[in-house]
């Protein structure tokens, strides 16, 4: 039987004829899809412009109020912050000042006081070798050094090369007097005792002091410091003189200060309560003012 390949060409034939269908079909729908493709009319552009400048515009609108409270709450917290550590700077320095050596001006701009450097307690001396013991301590020995003696322990354990002043039982403001000298009577000895090995040693031959300690207390002492608000700043300075009051060379312990509006006072103890400084700090910047209000209990017992 012979074999029949007409079929199979006729197969082929269609094959081909239903390739070139397609690739003219896909030809055509290439052109449509690319002729499809648009873009946008400047009007178009126009609205989306105005659309989004509206949007940006109501967006500015609510949220600016917030941002700019933010901001203005960061900067009131600095200055809360700076007037803080100002004022517990001079809190700590009254607090560690001599009994009753806190002084206010007048103009309440100004707080000055004397630092403790050092404190114990003293016996009662003798001036002469066979003679009774004096107490307050009277340094009125004929010949040699003025000695008094420690009974407590004392830090620094001496101060060979550092001179201070000796106070016993001061009641009143050590700041702004004039500078002890040796002949006087004085709660407060001239700036030239030194220790070592518990004994107090100065040179003076005429010196009394005014009154006795009940508990046998001394403080040592050798600067004075001073608080001053002025030119917008709070300034600290140490003076090497109870009269001193130069603060050319003073440092700044906080700056944009309402000096105006700053105030310091003092109430001075009684045999009821103790002394209380009021400190009241101003300080202004972009965001507002801050004030800050501390008070510091003052040790009167000398």
């Amino acid at each position: 039987m012979p074999l029949m390949r007409a079929p199979r060409r006729q197969n082929s034939q269609r094959a081909r004829t239903f390739a070139g269908a397609g690739w003219a079909l896909s030809r055509q729908g290439f052109r449509q899809t690319v002729g499809s493709t648009n873009g946008f009319t400047l009007v178009e552009l126009i609205m989306v412009i105005a659309l989004a400048g509206v949007v940006a515009v109501m967006v500015g609108t609510v949220m600016s109020r917030p941002l700019q409270g933010f901001a203005d709450n960061s900067q009131r917290a600095e200055l809360t912050d700076r007037a803080a550590i100002a004022l517990n700077r001079m809190a700590r320095d009254i607090r560690l000042a001599v009994p009753n050596s806190v002084l206010v001006a007048d103009t309440g701009d100004e707080v000055r006081l004397v630092p403790i450097a050092a404190a114990g307690r003293y016996r009662a001396n003798l001036p002469v070798p066979d003679g009774p013991r004096q107490d307050p301590p009277a340094c009125t020995q004929i010949s040699g050094r003025c000695v008094i003696d420690i009974l407590s322990p004392i830090e620094p354990a001496d101060s060979k090369n550092n001179k201070h002043w000796l106070i016993i039982y001061n009641t009143g403001s050590l700041v702004g007097r004039p500078e002890p000298v040796d002949g006087a009577v004085s709660p407060v000895s001239p700036k030239v005792f030194t220790w070592e090995n518990g004994v107090l040693e100065a040179d003076l031959s005429a010196f009394r002091f005014e009154f006795a300690s009940p508990q046998h207390r001394f403080f040592l002492a050798d600067r004075a410091v001073g608080y001053q608000c002025r030119n917008g700043a709070l300034i600290r300075a140490e003076f090497g003189e109870l009269a001193a009051s130069d603060y050319s060379g003073a440092a700044t312990v906080v700056d944009r200060v309402d000096c105006g509006q700053s105030q310091f006072s003092y109430e001075p103890g009684n045999n009821t309560r103790n002394g209380l400084v009021t400190l009241k700090l101003v300080l202004a910047g972009a965001g507002g003012t801050v004030t800050l209000l501390q008070q510091v209990q003052v040790d009167n017992a000398p």
